[in-house]
């Protein structure tokens, strides 16, 4: 029969597809094409003409009236009085094997072919080897006579769908049940389904490269955890704690011999302007192995690096590029106060965030962020800008990792990082406090070398770490005054900070001799000899601090603790490494 219809015989077609039905009166392909074949004969027996040639085979969806009948008849006959009628499957992404959970992986067109009502409808999707159980999909309990209804296809695969490196066809279970006429009928129908390799993605929605962000990858802990270990307690305290990460992790992935290098086959600024063209995205724990990768790839590792260590990020899009940002955990009100270049950063969702050019992987953090700044303000200019934050993108496209495999990662110096990372956060400084620095010496020249303004100065230095310089201001008061208060409990801080508790105790004691009831060298005093052990002298110094400020007293409650109990209480509150810079 068929081979007669390609030849456009259409009655000998209609003679063997009939003799078919004889043999298997239930199959309904069968009876579609016999359909087929008479809307043909009658096409051509109107017109004299075969227009078979050319003519495009009408499509399932849309039967004609003749193979409606018959396809009809075939269902009745096989008992098949639900069918689809229309099945499309998307093609799928491993990486986003949790959000097919809730989103549909296909859609299938479902049809009441019978007379009368049909109801208990359930229908299920399950692919073997990538799901555990079927997963129940969403459809109407009933249709009735000749009424059909869209069905959305989920699935909730498993993780092992992140094994596949190579693109695969598997085979997808459509499960079909109802009720008809109080007679129970279950149909299964297997389609094909294309699976791309679990690094494929595409651009159509930015959102979806935070699916990437592995924030509890083991290698990425690994790498963060050290870095911030041996960058504890180092750098500038006043800045920014979330800022001073961000630059020691840029430097640590640039000591490690991170590379940017652009995707001859994929780069993002070729498939980002093709919202249906697949791309290649490697996990992090792929480029910390493979020490490279293009725009996207650093952007996702840096992301995820900052992202386990609590700081959280964003994608930023403009035309052709991708690079990330970081928040500083500030206000835009606070933000602009305390940076000398509000321009350099962005504010969104009432939140302050670092740009940085993550290409720029070795030629320091500072030249990162401002390359960064400037590729936002001109995107922003022309409105070409994207902003993703990853936490807002992980509702939608939640993180997925990869299956646990050994990766063999050779840490950076701790000398280096330590270097590199103190260079930088000085260098920051300096920028951030050349302006300052100019008002104060002119202040100081002004005021004939006033140890007020000199004092102004050394505590500019010493709240950004700068303790070299700090000390060499308190000093030069001390010379001229060696009982200038201020001074003295300043330079005391900076031995207390230094961990020279010795040698704090003698500047706090000269301070103390001068000024036993002044709130902040009685609080000097209490917190070195806490350090010391001496409890005895700690209660006294303390219960005098009660009477002469009792809001520092309360804020330094820990002092009346002892042992263990008062370093637990004391870095609750955050206070074992911070002291109060007296400026007068």
């Amino acid at each position: 029969g068929l081979a007669y219809y390609d030849k456009g015989e259409y009655d000998r077609a209609i003679f063997d597809y009939t003799k078919a039905i004889e043999i298997n009166p239930n199959d309904t392909e069968i009876y579609y094409n016999l359909g087929l074949a008479y809307d043909k004969k009658s096409k051509t027996d109107e017109t004299g003409y075969d227009d078979s040639i050319g003519m495009e085979e009408p499509e399932k969806e849309k039967l004609p009236p003749k193979t409606k009948l018959l396809k009809e008849e075939a269902l009745k006959r096989k008992g098949d009085y639900l069918e689809f009628t229309d099945i499309i499957f998307e093609t799928l992404f491993p990486v986003l094997f949790k959000y097919y959970d809730e989103h549909p992986v296909g859609r299938a067109v479902l049809h009441n072919f019978s007379d009368s009502l049909v109801s208990d409808i359930k229908v299920s999707l399950f692919v073997k080897r990538y799901m555990d159980s079927p997963k129940r999909c969403d459809a109407p309990n009933e249709l009735d006579a000749d009424e059909e209804s869209t069905i959305n296809l989920l699935a909730l695969f498993t993780d092992s769908v992140l094994d596949i490196t190579e693109g695969t066809k598997v085979a997808a279970d459509i499960i079909l049940s109802y009720t008809y006429k109080n007679n129970e009928y279950r149909n299964t129908i297997v389609k094909t389904v294309e699976i791309y390799d679990r690094n494929a993605t595409v651009w159509d929605d930015n959102r979806k490269a935070a699916a990437f962000v592995t924030a509890r990858e083991p290698a990425v802990l690994k790498f963060s955890k050290f870095v911030a270990g041996v960058i504890r307690g180092k750098g500038g305290a006043a800045v920014n704690q979330n800022l001073r990460m961000a630059m020691a992790i840029h430097e640590a992935l640039s000591l490690y011999g991170m590379s940017y290098v652009v995707d001859p086959v994929s780069p993002y600024s070729e498939f980002s302007k093709k919202k249906e063209a697949v791309d290649f995205l490697q996990f992090p724990r792929q480029s910390l192995e493979y020490k490279a990768g293009d725009c996207d790839d650093l952007s996702i590792m840096y992301n995820t690096m900052l992202e386990s260590l609590g700081i959280e990020t964003a994608f930023i899009t403009i035309p052709g590029h991708i690079f990330i940002a970081f928040s500083i955990d500030m206000t835009p009100q606070e933000a602009r106060k305390t940076f000398g270049k509000a321009d350099d950063l962005i504010f969104r969702n009432k939140k302050t965030w670092v740009p940085v050019e993550v290409t720029q992987i070795d030629d320091g953090f500072l030249n990162a962020w401002q390359i960064g700044a400037k590729q936002w303000r001109e995107a922003v200019a022309k409105k070409k800008e994207g902003f993703y934050p990853i936490h807002d993108s992980w509702k939608v496209y939640e993180p997925v990792g990869l299956p646990a495999e050994a990766v063999s990662i050779n840490l950076p110096s701790r000398d280096k990082i330590i270097s590199n990372y103190v260079k930088e956060v000085t260098e920051f400084i300096d920028r951030e406090i050349s302006t300052k620095v100019a008002l104060i010496q002119a202040e100081i020249n002004k005021s004939g070398e006033s140890s007020k303004s000199i004092n102004r100065l050394g505590v500019l230095y010493a709240r950004y770490g700068l303790f070299d310089k700090a000390e060499k201001e308190f000093q030069r008061i001390l010379l001229k005054n060696e009982t200038y208060i201020h001074a003295l409990l300043n330079m005391g801080n900076i031995r207390f900070l230094e961990q020279d508790m010795d040698g704090a105790l003698e500047y706090y004691e000269r301070a103390y001799e001068i000024s036993p009831h002044y709130p902040y060298t009685v609080l000097s005093m209490a917190r070195v000899n806490h350090e010391l052990e001496n409890y005895g002298i700690v209660k006294k110094l303390y219960d005098k601090l009660k009477t002469t400020d009792q809001d520092l007293a309360s804020k330094y409650a820990y002092l009346v603790l002892q042992g263990e109990e008062a370093v637990r209480a004391a870095k609750v509150g955050e206070l074992k490494q911070a002291v109060i810079w007296d400026e007068e």
